[in-house]
C-alpha cells in the first residue's frame, strides 16, 4: 500500500526521501502531474522472535513437487521446522533424503503412510501440511484434525461439496484452522492494477506458463470420463477460475467444456460471468503443478485502464491500441511461503498477522470452486454442452 506525501519534493530528491515511488496521472482537463507516494512497509509474518510461541514443528504429507516445495518453505522461515515426512514411493523418499542431505536438516524422520498416526500424536507438531494424492486427502486431514492439528491442504482440498463441507465443520468443532491455497487466499495477493484489469475486461483469456521441464502432454486423444481429466478440471476451478472470481468479486454463471482437436490433452472451459464478461480458460493434461498463468484481457472497459498512474506501476504488461488488448503473467513465486506464514500467524493466535485466513470465507470459496469443477466435468461428459453452474 502507499500513502501520499503531502508536499512532494522535487523529483531530483528522491533518493534523499527513502522509501517511495513517483506516481504520473492525467486529470481530466488534459493537464499532467507527478506527485509522490510513500510506500508503507510490508508487515512480517515470522513470529520466531516472539517468545510466547515456540517454533512449529510441522508432518509434511507427500513429497510431491508440492510438497517439496513446502519443505523448502519451512527451512526458510525460522519460525517453522519439518519433523516427518511421510512417504511410500522409493523414488520420492530418496529425493526427500537427498533434499535434507542437501539443506543440513536435523531431527528429521521419514516415515511410511502406516506411520503417520505416530507423526500426529507427536507432542512437538502444531500443523500438518497435506500434500498427498487427491484420493487420501479426506482421511488425512480428518485424521489431522482429530489429532488437534492446525492443517494447511494442497488444493484440491476436496473433490465433492459434501466432503468439503464435513471437513471444515470438523475443523469447527476441534477449534482448529483449516486452509486450502487459492489463488489470493491465503497465498500470494493479487496487485490492485491487476485485479482493475481483470474487474475491467470484458474477454478473458487464461493459460497456464509450463516451467521448462514441464512435462510434455499426452498424445493420446482426451477421455472426458478419465480420472486425470477430473482432476485437471478440479484444479482448473480452484485455482484459474477462482483467479478471476477472486478478482472481479463475482461467479460465473454457466460452464462449457471442449475438447481441443488441434492440441494433445488440451480442452477449453468457456466461462459466463454475469456482468456478460466471457471467460475462457485452455487447460493440458500434466499442467496441474505447473501455477504460473498467461492472460489475455480485452475489452472497451480496459480504456480507462491506460491511465499513465495505473500503469506506470504495472511494468509487465503488454497494450495494443488495434485490439486494446493487455497481455501479462500472473507469477505464483511465494505463494506457498506466503500461506505458510499466514498459517504460522494463525496457529499463534495471532489474527491481526493472519489477516488472508478467514476460514468462514474459505470455506464457502472452497464449495463455489466445486460447483463450478462439477459444470465443467458435466458439460465434457455430456459432448460440450453448456451447464448453468448451480450454488444453492
Amino acid at each position: 500500500m502507499a500513502e501520499e506525501i503531502s508536499q512532494a519534493p522535487d523529483l531530483q530528491d528522491l533518493e534523499s526521501i527513502g522509501n517511495v515511488i513517483p506516481l504520473t496521472y492525467t486529470t481530466r482537463s488534459g493537464e499532467i502531474l507527478t506527485t509522490l507516494k510513500r510506500l508503507r512497509p510490508q508487515p512480517s509474518f515470522i513470529l520466531s522472535q516472539a517468545p510466547d510461541h515456540p517454533m512449529a514443528g510441522i508432518v509434511v504429507v507427500g513429497y510431491s513437487v508440492s510438497g517439496r516445495r513446502n519443505v523448502r518453505n519451512i527451512y526458510d522461515n525460522p519460525a517453522c521446522m519439518v519433523r516427518y515426512i511421510v512417504e511410500d514411493e522409493p523414488e520420492r523418499v530418496a529425493l526427500a533424503e537427498q533434499d535434507i542431505k542437501e539443506l543440513g536438516i536435523e531431527n528429521l524422520q521419514i516415515v511410511p503412510y502406516s506411520k503417520l498416526p505416530v507423526a500426529l500424536m507427536a507432542k512437538e507438531i502444531n500443523f500438518v501440511i497435506v500434500s498427498a494424492p487427491n484420493e487420501k486427502r479426506k482421511e488425512i486431514v480428518t485424521n489431522a484434525l482429530t489429532a488437534n492439528k492446525h492443517v494447511m491442504c494442497d488444493k484440491p482440498l476436496a473433490s465433492s461439496i459434501e466432503d468439503a463441507a464435513e471437513l471444515f465443520a470438523l475443523s469447527r468443532k476441534m477449534k482448529k484452522t483449516l486452509i486450502t491455497i487459492l489463488p489470493g487466499r491465503p497465498g500470494k495477493a493479487f496487485s490492485p492494477v491487476i485485479m482493475a484489469l481483470i474487474a475491467s475486461a470484458s474477454n478473458i483469456s487464461l493459460q497456464r506458463k509450463p516451467d521448462a521441464d514441464a512435462p510434455e502432454p499426452p498424445s493420446t486423444p482426451i477421455d472426458p470420463n478419465s480420472t486425470e481429466v477430473e482432476e485437471m478440471l478440479l484444479n482448473m476451478a480452484y485455482h484459474d477460475a477462482f483467479s478471476i472470481n477472486f478478482c472481479m468479486c463475482m461467479r460465473p454463471t454457466q460452464a462449457k467444456t471442449t475438447i481441443v482437436t488441434s492440441k494433445p490433452g488440451t480442452v477449453q472451459v468457456e466461462l459466463l460471468y454475469a456482468n456478460e464478461c466471457q471467460a475462457t480458460i485452455t487447460c493440458t493434461l500434466g499442467q496441474i503443478d505447473q501455477e504460473n498463468q498467461n492472460f489475455t484481457l480485452t475489452g472497451d472497459r480496459l480504456t480507462e485502464m491506460r491511465r499513465v498512474d495505473h500503469m506506470n506501476s504495472f511494468k509487465e504488461q503488454q497494450m495494443s491500441d488495434e485490439s486494446k488488448g493487455i497481455q501479462f503473467t500472473q507469477v505464483y513465486d511465494g505463494a506457498t511461503r506466503d500461506a505458510l506464514e499466514q498459517m504460522y500467524a494463525a496457529s499463534a493466535g495471532r489474527v491481526e498477522l493472519a489477516s488472508r485466513v478467514r476460514p468462514g470465507l474459505m470455506e464457502q470459496n472452497v464449495i463455489d470452486c466445486l460447483h463450478i469443477a462439477t459444470a465443467a466435468i458435466s458439460s465434457i461428459r455430456n459432448g460440450g454442452v453448456t451447464v448453468p453452474v448451480k450454488y444453492w
